[in-house]
């Protein structure tokens, strides 16, 4: 009886852990966007990726791929790189984001770290060929800098 009571109130004890943890998550994912809430644009203008996402992407990565968007309009792509490493920490499996890294490194005239990216996107592209497409493009480059992923991809 005892250790089903400890049990429950440990149970409990992780649940509000949990919870608490959770909303730190988002708070902070806020204040790293300024406090201000990050608009997701479906498919950017002269942004890093010029094709959509893919629809079964969480928020938070959604979130962190808008606010690397932004970095990179503004040319900070040292900001871009941290903000996509971070999407990464939180769940390397998806594909956008590994592309979207390749598109900073080819800015930065970082041609193999770039290739290296696009071909790990690649491995997790599903049912995405316009990604899978600039991908390729990327791996089969051999710029050393691209100022906008449409000059790459021909458009």
């Amino acid at each position: 009886m005892q250790i089903s009571r400890i049990h429950r109130t440990n149970q409990k004890f992780l649940q509000l852990n949990t919870l608490l943890l959770f909303s730190l998550l988002q708070i902070s994912l806020l204040c790293l966007s300024g406090c201000a809430p990050v608009s997701i644009v479906e498919k950017p203008v002269n942004g890093i990726l010029p094709v959509s996402d893919s629809a079964n992407l969480p928020d938070v990565i959604k979130l962190l791929l808008a606010q690397s968007n932004a970095q990179y309009l503004k040319n900070n792509l040292s900001g871009a790189i941290v903000t996509l490493e971070r999407a990464i920490r939180i769940n390397p499996r998806y594909a956008e984001v590994w592309s979207s890294m390749a598109q900073v490194y080819l800015k930065q005239g970082h041609l193999e770290q770039a290739k290296q990216h696009a071909k790990r996107s690649n491995s997790m592209v599903r049912d995405n060929l316009q990604l899978k497409t600039f991908n390729d493009k990327i791996i089969n480059s051999d710029l050393s800098i691209s100022p906008h992923s449409q000059e790459l991809i021909g458009e």
